[in-house]
């Protein structure tokens, strides 16, 4: 009998049952980036620069919070293709031209186990595991994106979590708070509560905004909980290129649909807040169709399906570490 012609060619059926963990789609989606290397500290000129001038502290928390309102506004009205989209990349980007390290890994928090009694390692575990190998946590007051575009449906005081020496900047810039272990898990936990999705992001235009100097920018870690109305990276995806998009990447979760169940109300695929990578769309049966290939598992779809047809379930391997996805997949050596 030939293994491979009688393997299924989706791992997932009609009902949306996991019929195996696809490695090669994992190896597929796990796109890499040129290799970071921290930029020299030289004289110290761009250094202080970022952490002294351009640094967001207390002081200037109104003045990024008008900013990231404008940029929420602003990411709405702008379209992908010719100038518009340049300018787009001009200013959120800094040097459109060029290829800006980003990395996000999304770990879904609110997800589907069927058997319970199987024992199954999820985003939030993971996220756990490796705070216990961080040497230094912080956790933001306030969560930039919410408080920027006045939420009102999740709390603002859940809000990112910052690993490495740098999170130390931002409690000396009075935006943070030091967080033991046990205090970091109860805020994962608290987000995972009010169905917030985790992020796991390492951005070097954040750098600008959090103060960290060049030399320790591959000791820098996010860990960012973000919700579907407000989150400023998920509607930066949803107005990129297909190669930028890309650079968001699922833990080994996935959204997945029971389409015997589904309805074809379109909901899920509906307004400014649907899909941030557009992986759903309407079938010609009328039924909800979800690329696994493009699909991040962020679960916003989830959300908004009132049927209950969408859950988010591992379709892929995990890794054992946070830090792994970026090492192996964007060849990021972080040493947090």
């Amino acid at each position: 009998m030939n293994t491979e012609n009688s393997r299924p060619k989706t791992n997932i059926d009609e009902k949306g049952n996991v019929l195996f963990l696809d490695e090669e789609r994992l190896e597929r989606k796990n796109v890499g980036f040129p290799p970071f290397k921290n930029h020299s500290n030289g004289l110290g000129i761009y250094n202080f620069i970022k952490t002294h001038l351009l640094a967001m502290n207390d002081k200037r928390w109104p003045m990024a919070l008008k900013l990231y309102h404008f940029f929420i506004k602003f990411s709405v009205w702008m379209k992908k293709g010719g100038m518009k989209a340049y300018l787009y990349k001009k200013m959120i980007m800094l040097h459109p031209d060029k290829e800006t390290h980003t990395s996000t890994i999304i770990m879904p928090l609110d997800v589907d186990v069927t058997d319970k009694g199987e024992k199954v390692v999820l985003p939030i575990d993971l996220i756990k595991e490796s705070l216990k190998h961080m040497k230094y946590i912080s956790g933001m007051k306030t969560c930039l994106c919410r408080e920027a575009n006045d939420c009102e449906d999740y709390p603002v005081d859940v809000a990112c979590i910052f690993m490495g020496e740098p999170a130390k900047t931002v409690v000396e810039n009075g935006l943070a708070v030091p967080l033991t272990y046990e205090e970091a898990c109860a805020r994962v936990d608290l987000a995972a509560k009010h169905g917030l999705v985790g992020q796991a992001v390492w951005i070097e235009v954040e750098q600008m905004l959090w103060g960290a100097r060049n030399d320790e920018m591959d000791k820098f870690l996010e860990i960012c909980f973000c919700c579907p109305c407000c989150c400023i990276a998920m509607r930066l995806a949803r107005n990129a290129t297909s190669k930028e998009r890309h650079r968001f990447q699922p833990a080994g979760w996935t959204a997945v649909p029971d389409r015997t169940k589904c309805v074809g109300c379109g909901l899920c695929t509906e307004g400014e807040h649907g899909c941030p990578v557009e992986a759903i769309t309407i079938g010609e049966d009328g039924k909800v169709v979800i690329d696994q290939e493009t699909c991040v598992g962020c679960g916003i779809c989830k959300t908004r399906c009132p049927a209950d047809v969408i859950k988010i379930k591992q379709t892929m391997p995990m890794r054992g570490d946070i830090r792994e996805y970026f090492k192996e997949s964007y060849n990021l050596e972080l040493d947090l």
